[in-house]
Formats: C-alpha cells, structure tokens, sequence
C-alpha cells in the first residue's frame, strides 16, 4: 500500500477549500426587498453603525499566513569562504552560528565607519534665527538615527535642541566629511 505524501496541513487546506465551495453553491441570496429591508434596519441601529470605508480598509485577515513572518532586515543569501578554523570556532558555539558571524561583520561595519550612514539635521525652531546643527549617524534606518542623535544632543546636555526637529536623509557609504560622528 503506497503511503500519502501530503502533509496534515494540504489535507487541511483542502477540506476548507471544499466546504467554502459546498457552502457557496448553498447560500441563499436575500431578494431585493429583503436586501432593502435589511441595509434600512442596520442604518437604523445606532449602536452599531456599518462600518466606513476607511474602517474595511484597515480590516486584516483573521489567519495568519504560513510560514516564516517577514522580517524588517532582509538577508540576502551569499556564499562565502571561511578558514577552517574560523568556521569552526563559530560552529563550536552551537546554533546560531551564522547570526552570530553577521553580528561580528556589523559591528566591524560600525568601527570602521562604513556602515550605513544618515546626515542628520536639528532645526532650529522658527523663532531662532542660527545655522542648523549637522551630525552623521552610523544607524540601520531613520528612526534610529533620529533617536539616536536625541539621545547623544540629551547626553550632551542640549535639552532644547533635542526636542527640536529633526531631518534625517540616507547617505548610504557615501563620504561626508568634517562632520562629528554619532555611532
């Protein structure tokens, strides 16, 4: 006897799919004067009011898609050659070998400055009339970079500028100089 080789989850799948479908060739349509009858008494109802087309817009599947969830940084797969002995020394950690070689290689990316970099901008404030104060950030999006120039204009004691605004723009690994740099 030949053994399946669908998994549980295809069989589930499946069966769905067939019930939608039963299901659909079953449902009885109201008629028009129904149809009226209803949408009257749910315009009616103050306690519930249909909801907008804003509100459908926000609507999200009730199941989660399968697999993995996507994650905010995306890897790229690469080969790459290793020594034997560097390969191995990450291996003997265990699992999570290869974030961890990531890890080292970002920070590396970090030291040497060639991370990807933000020019970040403080405004001043519309009554000020001063020239603004420009940082490169090493950060991996703008949200960092902003929080992260805050952060060192509040450890720097600049309360007032902190709160100003902030413009960051993506200069990738593109060479800015004379600029103080925040890692």
């Amino acid at each position: 006897m030949k053994r399946s080789t669908r998994t549980p989850q295809l069989d589930e799948d499946t069966r769905r799919a067939i019930a939608r479908k039963a299901k659909a060739l079953t449902l009885i349509m109201p008629t028009e004067e129904e149809d009226a009858a209803i949408t009257k008494a749910a315009l009616s109802d103050p306690d519930n009011p249909p909801a907008t087309g804003a509100e459908l817009g926000k609507l999200q599947p009730a199941r989660r898609p399968r697999g993995r969830p996507a994650l905010n940084v995306t890897k790229v797969p690469t080969s790459i050659r290793f020594d034997s002995l560097v390969l191995d020394a990450f291996k003997a950690f265990g699992p999570g070998w290869q974030t961890r070689i990531n890890e080292v290689l970002l920070q590396y990316l970090i030291d040497t400055r060639q991370l990807i970099r933000f020019h970040a901008t403080v405004q001043a404030t519309a009554k000020e009339q001063r020239k603004p104060d420009e940082f490169l950030v090493v950060a991996r999006d703008a949200v960092q970079a902003k929080e992260k120039l805050k952060q060192h204009l509040l450890a720097s004691g600049r309360e007032e500028a902190a709160r100003e605004r902030v413009v960051t723009v993506d200069v990738g690994n593109a060479a800015v100089r004379d600029l103080p740099v925040i890692m």
